[in-house]
Parts: structure tokens; sequence; C-alpha cells
């Protein structure tokens, strides 16, 4: 058959179409389509919303949260095997939306086989074995009379040029009003092709469209391109997403004048006068609720949108994995129960390691989860009360005390985990100030007898009260000796 010249030849009618133009490459009997062209009419325009389409270049295409609702989307369930031009009826599900002729490719057939075929040559199929191929643009071109008559203009000019295909196909069930879709599919520029076009899109259509003629639909899209597609070595998916009315039940794709349509020339050689595409992968599908941490829970239930986590938490992340959401979780990078906030207890002493100050060795809750003080520190810590001696007046600690507080520094060393405050007292005799002073001086040398012994000076501090603190009565000797005193407090701070 030839599908290209002067007079087309099959086994249908096929009119005269008029002088070939001298820009168009000498013909074999199997080059680019010829196709029939008719005056136009105006259609009903019906769409639910018109949203601009995007055009990237063969890329994965992010689908939709629900199942695509295009059934054989991508021409692999055939009725009968393809055998030449013409023949989208045989793609289950598939067919031409006006009188127009779109085709499907296939291995072994004729004019129309993969990955070469009348419209060029190379293209495999962007999924699957099969894909089909439509005229989006016939830039056909009549005899100029009056260059004829004055020699002064061209010799010929813009003729019917309103011919373009459309395929269409049944939804697997009507759309949901007030829900957004999302629409994709992947359309690529045939190598024979000397014209490419914007407005290539899809429009969802409430009936099954049945036109009788071949030129341009007055259908609005919901998605449609607005840039020129004009790449031939790539799949380009063309995308977009639109809210539903309810009403829609069938899917028209082709290149449509009445969402923004543009042309150009992308002429290689002798020029073919038409902008044929390849079209597979076609998708309609939910669109996805917005989901800015990407973890599959919407913003609208995510309590945590901003950071990727669990369902079963709400959306939030849980970092140690204990069931217990991070923000929740007083320890979120070491997994607990929900008794202890989220927190271990390593030593198992019923404190959780967050508040236990010796995390692996089981304590009290009084020294802060760690072991109680022995009886024998303890007894040293009383006779420091009153066995810590100072000259009088000064801070100077006498030596007979040097047993006491080396006692002291055992203790320290043989546990680690302690800190210790050292609190100085005096009675009530002379000046409050210089009480207060001598305390806190009698206090720092003890200190200082400690961090020289090797107490870290980190695990240690010193404070002086003065005579605020009494324990005993001040009018007595024996009192006012009793509040005399250096007291030591084992504590554990951070």
């Amino acid at each position: 058959m030839v599908k290209w010249g002067r007079i087309t030849f099959a086994a249908r009618n096929r009119p005269f179409l008029g002088p070939l133009p001298p820009v168009v490459r000498p013909i074999s009997s199997h080059t680019l389509k010829e196709k029939n062209n008719l005056n136009p009419s105006m259609m009903n325009i019906r769409y639910a919303c018109l949203l601009a389409g995007s055009i990237t270049t063969a890329g994965l295409m992010a689908q939709g949260a629900g199942p695509n609702l295009v059934k054989n989307a991508g021409f692999e369930e055939l009725a009968k095997p393809v055998t030449t031009w013409d023949q989208l009826d045989r793609a289950t599900g598939w067919s031409n939306a006006n009188k127009g002729s779109v085709d499907v490719f296939a291995k072994g057939a004729h004019f129309v086989g993969i990955p070469d075929n009348d419209l060029g040559t190379g293209t495999t199929a962007f999924e699957g074995e099969h894909y089909a191929g439509f005229v989006a643009y016939k830039d056909d071109q009549r005899k100029n009379w009056k260059r004829v008559l004055s020699g002064k203009e061209d010799p010929f000019k813009p003729a019917y040029q309103q011919y373009s295909e459309y395929l269409q196909t049944a939804l697997s069930g009507p759309l949901t009003a007030g829900q957004q879709y999302d629409v994709a599919f992947r359309v690529k520029l045939a190598n024979g092709s000397d014209r490419a076009v914007s407005g290539i899109g899809a429009y969802c259509s409430p009936t099954e469209l049945t036109y009788k003629h071949r030129h341009f639909l007055a259908e609005k899209p919901q998605v449609s391109t607005t840039q020129v597609v004009n790449d031939k070595q790539n799949w380009t998916e063309v995308k977009g997403t639109f809210t539903a009315d309810g009403t829609e039940k069938y899917l028209i794709i082709g290149a449509f004048t009445n969402g923004g349509f543009d042309k150009t020339k992308v002429i290689e050689g002798a020029d073919s006068q038409r902008a044929y595409y390849y079209i597979d992968g076609v998708s309609l599908s939910i669109h996805p609720e917005p989901d800015t941490d990407g973890d599959g829970v919407p913003d609208k239930d995510d309590r945590c949108p901003k950071e990727a986590g669990l369902a079963s938490l709400g959306g939030c992340p849980d970092r140690d994995g204990d069931g217990i959401a991070d923000a929740m979780d007083a320890c979120p990078d070491k997994a607990g129960p929900a008794n202890f906030h989220g927190c271990p207890d390593t030593d198992g002493d019923g404190i959780p390691d967050n508040e236990d100050r010796c995390p692996t060795v089981a304590g009290v809750a009084s020294m802060k989860g760690c072991p109680e003080i022995k009886e024998e520190t303890k007894k040293l810590f009383e006779r420091a009360l009153t066995g810590i001696k100072f000259e009088t007046g000064k801070s100077v600690i006498k030596k007979e005390s040097f047993g006491i507080l080396d006692q002291v520094v055992k203790v320290m060393q043989e546990n680690p985990s302690y800190n210790l405050e050292i609190h100085g007292h005096t009675d009530s005799q002379g000046d409050d100030a210089k009480n207060m002073k001598l305390s806190e001086d009698r206090a720092a040398a003890v200190r200082t007898y400690l961090e020289k012994k090797g107490v870290a000076a980190n695990r240690l501090k010193s404070f002086g009260h003065g005579e605020t603190m009494p324990v005993a009565d001040n009018n007595t000797a024996a009192g006012r000796a009793q509040n005399r005193r250096v007291e030591f407090k084992v504590t554990f701070w951070e």
C-alpha cells in the first residue's frame, strides 16, 4: 500500500490529495502514512478542569497512589496480530476517536515494525513489546495560483492543515468527583517526522467519541504540554494532574488546539511535512495525597510531616525501633520500654538509664540508681564531722585530720561514680561575715587536700555556710563544738 504521494492505493478508497509539494522526499512504497482531510466542524467542549501538563525526557514515572485505570496501557494485549497500518482496533480496548487511523507497532509487522518501520529506525517499546502511533499535525500545501499569475509569491501556500488523529479507551471505572488524578504517557517524535507540536495531551470524556471527521478535536484537554515535543532519540513523558467532576469514563489522547497549540519545523533531509508520534505507557491513577517527607503517610494524617516515619506511629520516626516515636522518647537512640519513656534499664534496678547515675551497676532510687553507701563509709563521714580539725580561726588543716581525709580519698577511688560535696560550718562566735568566709575557706582547704591526693577536681565541690546551719546549741561549749564541722555528701551530678 502506498501511504504517501499524490494518490493513495489501498484496499479501501482514499481520495486524490492534489499535487505533491516539491519539498516532499521521493516516495517509496513504504514511507510516511497518508491521511485523508475533510472540512472541519465545531464540537461541544467538554472538560472538568484544565491544568498545564509537563514533559520530561524518559525516566521512571511517579505513579499515583492507586492502580492504573487504563486497561491495556502498553498496547500489549492484541485481539489479532498486527500486520500493517491502521490497526489500532486490534489492541484490546482501544479505538479511534475520529476518522483518523492510529497505528499499532509490533515486531514483524509490515510498515509498522519494531524497532525499524516506515516512520524511522531504532525505536523499541518504552515498556513491553508494542506501542502505538498517531499523526498529530499535517502541514499540507496547495498551489498558489497568484504565484502562477504574478510570479512574485511562494508557489505553494498552506492548505487544510487540520488533519489529526486520536486514540481512546474506556477507563476501568468512572472517576470520583473532587478527586485529583494523575495522567501520564510517553511519546517520541518519529525519525521521519519533520514537524513537531505542543498541545499533546489527554482529555477525559463522559462519553465515547465517534466523530466522522479527520480534523482536530475541539474538546479541551485536562492535561496538555505547553512545550513542543521534538525529541526523536528518547521517550518523553507527558504528565499532569486534574480534578475530576465525576462524569469521566473515557481517555482520549492526541494533539489538542484548545489546550495551547504550537508547531515547528524539525526538517532533516527531505521534508515529510508531518508530526508523527509514537506513544506507550499510558497511565491514569489517583493522585497521591501530599507527603512532604515521602514516608507514605499523607501530610494531613502525619504527626511529623517533615520527618520520614512509620505509619504505625502516625508518620513519626523511631530511630531505636522500640515502638515509641522519637518526639516522645526520652532515649530516642536506645531502645527501651514504654513505662520508662523509651529508655533502657541496663542494670535492671528499676531506674531508667537516663535517670541512673550508675547505669551499669544496680542501685537504689535514693542514690539515683547507684549502690547504697556502705555502712563503713557512712561512719567515716560521721567521724569527719568532728574529726577534721583546723587551726583556731584559720583554714589550715591539722595533721591529726589527715588520716580521716585519706580514708575519704580511698572511698572516692573505690567508687568512681561518686561525686562529693564538702560543706563547711562554724559556730556563732565572732563576726557573721568572717564566719562565712572562714567556713568557705575551710571547705575549700579540704577540697584542695583531696585533689592533691588524686581525686579529680570535677568530682568535688565545696560550700561555706558560716553559722547559718547549726545542729546544736551555740550557747554551750559542747554545742558550739558540734556546729564547727565539715560535712561530706555523696551526690551525682552531670
